[in-house]
């Protein structure tokens, strides 16, 4: 029997011939993206492989702008295993309702992230949506070695990669790409897309001495431009013995993707360390973790007068005894501070960018009633207007709390005996 695709109002006389009913290759091109753009970004990877048509569409950097805008904030997870050059990183795509009906931590119950291998009977198993890999820091060795081994040198099974030298740390997220440093040092050598495995090697700044360096990666919103900033301290040769160094103060650069420079700024009021980089609403924010004020202190880089800033805060200092414990950040698009004080978790938000008079208190667990473990609690997501966060605890697991339970679930990466970092990712397809 043949069978030819046509409309459903088609007369076939022919037996011998039935049309096919409609399919989803005959929508409209506006409807087709419209339905990929409700996809997560595993599935619109998956899709692009589909056919020529949803390959194009998806190609298209309109569509790539259009998907980011209303992806939500995922948690990207990577391992860190000092012996290993850890390069995977795992994002973690979930609702709420997989903890819902759970045994919290008071009742020694605790919940896996694992690959499947790990633990194939776990009960409580959160499974991994999308690997994505970090670039090697080291990229023109293993390519070397790999053009030896084919003009006919002898063939290595594995080409061995130092940890000391080809590990990268994860500097910050922002618009979807990841600003890696290194891991001594911290200095900014690489910005990548880990979901479209691209990535830009940024230019060695000038040879002057260096160490403490402070940086952070953000976004221009006026002028849509990728922007790095990196403050250390800088030092000169003596002029009367060559073989010792002098001290030259901080200095400021900046470097703009696309280009190949670094660029000087006024170095103004920065203190003398700065940490936890944030981007937001087009400035690079840090948190001062040396402050003897009433007030903690945050410290902004406005990209539009290229220059630093003091930032209203009126979150009461956590004290020098509680210093450790305290992170910055953005959640929901509002800048967040968190930390330990008296034995109580403190969340503040700052509600409208900019007014001072907008922190706001939006958690205050008490530890002590809950049996809740010390150290440094990093907020990662909100559900549900505020109802329920998501924290990773520097201790290496994820707490999952739901402010009408007084509760919390215990989540542990099973699979892996060392530590791992968990951070707020939008995963995107631009660059």
């Amino acid at each position: 029997m043949k069978r030819k695709r046509g409309s459903i109002a088609t007369e076939v006389d022919d037996p011998e011939i039935q049309p096919l009913s409609p399919s989803f290759v005959d929508l409209p091109s506006p409807i087709t993206t419209n339905i990929l753009l409700r996809l997560p970004i595993k599935s619109v990877l998956i899709c692009k492989c589909v056919c020529k048509d949803w390959h194009t569409i998806i190609s298209d950097p309109h569509f790539a702008k259009l998907h980011f805008k209303d992806a939500p904030a995922d948690v990207m997870i990577r391992t860190n295993d000092p012996k290993r050059v850890s390069r995977t990183l795992h994002l973690l795509e979930f609702q709420p309702k997989q903890f819902i009906g759970r045994s919290n931590y008071d009742n020694g119950s605790r919940f896996c992230i694992c690959d499947d291998f790990c633990k194939p009977n776990c009960k409580h198993h959160i499974k991994f949506e999308a690997k994505f890999k970090l670039p090697l820091r080291d990229a023109k060795m293993v390519l070397d070695k790999m053009l030896e081994a084919k003009n006919g040198g002898r063939k290595r099974s594995y080409i061995a990669c130092k940890p000391r030298d080809d590990k990268f740390d994860v500097l910050n997220s922002c618009k979807g790409l990841l600003c890696l440093c290194g891991p001594m040092d911290r200095n900014p050598l690489v910005v990548c897309n880990p979901v479209t495995g691209e990535f830009i090697r940024l230019p060695e700044g000038s040879k002057i001495l260096r160490k403490a360096i402070d940086c952070g990666f953000g976004y221009h919103e006026k002028t849509r431009e990728y922007k790095v900033i990196r403050v250390f301290d800088s030092y000169a040769r003596d002029p009367e013995n060559a073989k010792n160094w002098l001290y030259n103060g901080r200095v400021a650069e900046m470097h703009t993707l696309g280009t190949g420079s670094w660029k000087n700024v006024d170095i103004g009021i920065v203190p003398y360390r700065l940490q936890f980089p944030t981007s937001l609403n087009g400035a690079l924010h840090w948190l001062s973790p040396i402050n003897y004020g009433y007030e903690e202190l945050v410290v902004r880089f406005n990209f539009e007068l290229e220059r630093f800033e003091e930032f209203p805060c009126t979150v009461k200092s956590f004290g020098m005894t509680y210093r450790d414990n305290i992170n910055m950040g953005e959640l929901n698009g509002c800048l967040y501070l968190c930390g330990i004080f008296n034995f109580c978790i403190n969340l503040w938000l700052m509600k409208k960018y900019g007014v001072k008079d907008s922190w706001t208190k939006i958690y205050n667990i008490d530890m002590a009633c809950s049996h809740w473990p010390f150290g440094l609690y990093r907020p990662i997501k909100l559900f549900n207007k505020g109802s329920a966060v998501l924290m990773y605890h520097s201790c290496n697991f994820l707490i999952y709390h739901e402010r009408r339970r007084h509760g919390f679930n215990f989540l542990k990466v099973r699979g892996t005996e060392f530590k791992f970092e968990a951070f707020a990712h939008i995963p995107s397809l631009i660059l």
